[in-house]
């Protein structure tokens, strides 16, 4: 139940839960038996087997499948628990870069595949969404492997003998984007972004390989490319495949056999070499089988460099199983390394620890690689277009077929959020795009890969500025037309309701939001009002907002606020220097009276605040700005990039923090010629 990768996460916040930690001690390392009910303390120490390396730090998540136990259980490198929930589905379980974790079920007799977000630290009540319905032709569905780069995820269906293929971004009652027929039922499959490849794995006793699988599932094929049954030392066939992981770098596969289901003995685990090219009936490097082993129904199994988890179901109720460095295993009656016993493991996902990229308006290093997406918004057949941080020319990146579009941004999963807005709720709402760098660009929005938030409870009336708060699982919309922010789950669906938060000290009269940026160093919520102040949410992830602004900012020169008309639309904070950059629209029937200003000392300012910088025409000279309705911006950490409506443009200001010559007006550094651009957001790519 493989991703293409093993992903990097780090926990999120929560509103709801912190993430619970471990302590714990057990000695002893190789052959090591842990208990297995929920407050175990799992396995502690430097060295494991022989002195070799500890476990790389990783979040392990394990879905238990009984009739008394269907709750997925998150464990540390070392097995030692974190958290426990359920997500209304029981079977195999992959987690995304952006902490989402999606799950195959067939409780209560539906196929479903559900989308849960904040894995690490989420509370069984917290938002989700699913995929259910006879369109869906889910029945019994199983493992799971994602096509990262299309935004698809590749369904075991067992109770069709098919493979299904999803977008990972839609919801409801919704037809596949492929169907595979197969020569006998797959329980899991894996696939290799590198090779385009997927491997899966055959209750017959075989694999099943699609090569150049993304061009057309495997369709043209009517089938894999071709298959291949395994045999052991004894000269034993393969029977009943089910969990298999693949290494790229060495083209082995890892792959186990349930032999008979009924059986609690019989289960055995096969090294195979050259899988890519394997055909036919091949002899496994190596097989582990026999008593010690604990093997019976071996469901599910994750490499993770050497390293292999195996998810074992019918042994002694159920255990998680760790061989360490498998491919230097000789084979036979081997005992795993360590045995953690838990309930009726299912389904097993590794994702190895480290730093996460940055969310797309938290980016600060301007050496990271990236290009821009920007919306044309021209009132009519409104686009995504795409241009180079060099603004050298732009083509068109995604038709979405809205007559509207207002905000774009982008998770780290490669999902764009558009909202969109054309003057009634019935026709208002916001748009997640599945995996936008990979659609046809003449494409529009399609319900078997993109979901809608949209009706009378989203409260949804003239949406602009989206801002996703990743490591909260949250999205925050600046909602124009009723004056207040409206905060979502990032796994929110149709007719969702929001927290609803106030844009003013006063709740009576609020004042109209255009744009927000979350800070997560400061865990404070910036939001820029169309009064020309900002206000700051403090401790945002806390109570989201409650009671109106901890703080208001106002920009002044000299101590004195700007004259009116000022009206701040686009927002960004930077870390490094605890600056704000906002831009002032001012006149939105000028095209030369825009803005951009820094407020520095960002996370304590309060009141009137003096400006660093302001580039603008003062109005007694040649407009050189080129700013009249500066209405969005985006930031790298050094360059400012700014979506100018009035005039038609995309503007670059390169150094803007730093260039001392960047203040008054004086001209941006670039410019490209753009249609109605209405919002601009960095793409890492």
């Amino acid at each position: 139940m493989r991703n293409e990768r093993k992903q990097s996460l780090k926990h999120p916040l929560s509103k709801n839960l912190l993430a619970l930690a471990i302590a714990g001690a057990v000695a002893g390392f190789s052959g090591c038996t842990l208990n297995g009910d929920d407050g175990d303390q799992g396995l502690t120490g430097a060295s494991g087997p022989d002195g070799s390396p500890a476990f790389p730090s990783a979040r392990i998540y394990v879905a238990s499948n009984s009739s008394g136990d269907a709750s997925v259980r998150v464990r540390d490198e070392n097995l030692g628990l974190l958290n426990t929930y359920t997500t209304g589905a029981n079977e195999g379980l992959l987690v995304t870069p952006a902490s989402r974790l999606m799950q195959a079920g067939d409780l209560m007799s539906t196929g479903r595949i559900v989308t849960a977000c904040n894995a690490p630290t989420r509370t069984s009540a917290d938002p989700s969404f699913e995929i259910t319905g006879g369109n869906t032709t889910l029945a019994s569905p199983k493992g799971m492997a994602r096509i990262a780069t299309s935004g698809l995820t590749v369904v075991a269906n067992v109770g069709a003998q098919t493979l299904l293929v999803f977008g990972d971004s839609a919801a409801g009652n919704v037809a596949p984007v492929a169907t595979i027929a197969l020569p006998a039922n797959a329980w899991d499959v894996v696939y290799d972004a590198t090779s385009d490849r997927l491997f899966a794995a055959l209750t017959d006793g075989t694999v099943g390989v699609f090569d150049d699988f993304s061009a057309d599932f495997g369709v043209s094929a009517n089938g894999p490319t071709r298959t291949f049954a395994i045999t052991d030392s004894d000269g034993e066939t393969s029977v009943n495949l089910h969990g298999i992981d693949y290494e790229a770098s060495s083209d082995r596969l890892v792959v186990s056999d349930v032999g008979q289901a009924s059986s609690a003995t019989d289960g055995k685990l096969y090294v195979v070499s050259n899988a890519s090219t394997a055909d036919g009936t091949v002899a496994a490097d190596t097989t582990i089988k026999g008593s010690d082993t604990r093997f019976g129904n071996p469901v599910d199994l994750q490499l993770t460099g050497t390293d292999v988890r195996i998810a074992e179901k019918a042994n002694g109720g159920g255990a998680i199983l760790v061989y360490r460095n498998i491919f230097e295993v000789a084979g036979g009656n081997v005992a795993a390394d360590l045995v953690l016993d838990t309930p009726a493991p299912e389904s097993i996902e590794v994702i190895t620890e480290t730093t996460p990229a940055a969310g797309v308006t938290d980016v600060s290093d301007s050496s990271t690689s990236y290009s821009l997406l920007y919306t044309s918004n021209p009132g009519a057949n409104a686009s995504v277009q795409t241009t180079s941080r060099n603004l050298d020319a732009s083509a068109l990146a995604f038709t979405s077929g809205l007559t509207s579009v207002e905000n774009i941004t982008l998770d780290r999963d490669g999902n764009a959020y558009l909202a969109y807005d054309d003057g009634t709720q019935a026709n208002s709402g916001i748009a997640v795009v599945g995996a936008i760098d990979n659609r046809d660009p003449a494409g529009a929005l399609d319900m078997s890969r993109d979901r809608l938030i949209t009706g009378s409870n989203t409260r949804l009336l003239s949406p602009k500025g989206i801002e996703l708060a990743d490591d909260l699982g949250l999205m925050i919309v600046a909602e124009q037309g009723g004056a207040e922010v409206l905060v979502f789950s990032l796994c929110d669906s149709g007719n969702a309701t929001p927290v609803v938060v106030n844009t003013a000290a006063d709740p009576v009269n609020n004042v109209a939001p255009w744009d927000s940026d979350y800070a997560p160093s400061a865990d404070t919520l910036f939001v820029a009002l169309t009064n020309g102040t900002v206000a700051a949410y403090d401790d945002f992830s806390a109570d989201m907002g409650a009671g109106g602004p901890d703080r208001i900012i106002t920009p002044a020169m000299a101590g004195v606020a700007f004259a009116a008309p000022t009206n701040l639309h686009g927002i960004r904070y930077h870390q490094e220097s605890d600056t704000l950059i906002v831009a002032d629209v001012g006149s939105g029937a000028s095209n030369s009276d825009g803005a951009l200003m820094t407020l520095p000392g960002a996370s304590s300012a309060e009141g009137l605040t003096n400006v660093g910088k302001r580039i603008a025409n003062p109005g007694t000279l040649a407009d050189v700005t080129g700013l009249g309705n500066p209405v969005d911006i985006a930031f790298d950490g050094k360059d400012l990039f700014v979506a100018e409506k009035a005039n038609g443009a995309v503007q670059v200001w390169r150094d803007f923090l730093t260039d001392s010559a960047l203040d008054g007006n004086v001209a941006p550094s670039d410019s490209l010629a753009a249609v109605a651009p209405e919002s601009i957001i960095i793409n890492l790519n």
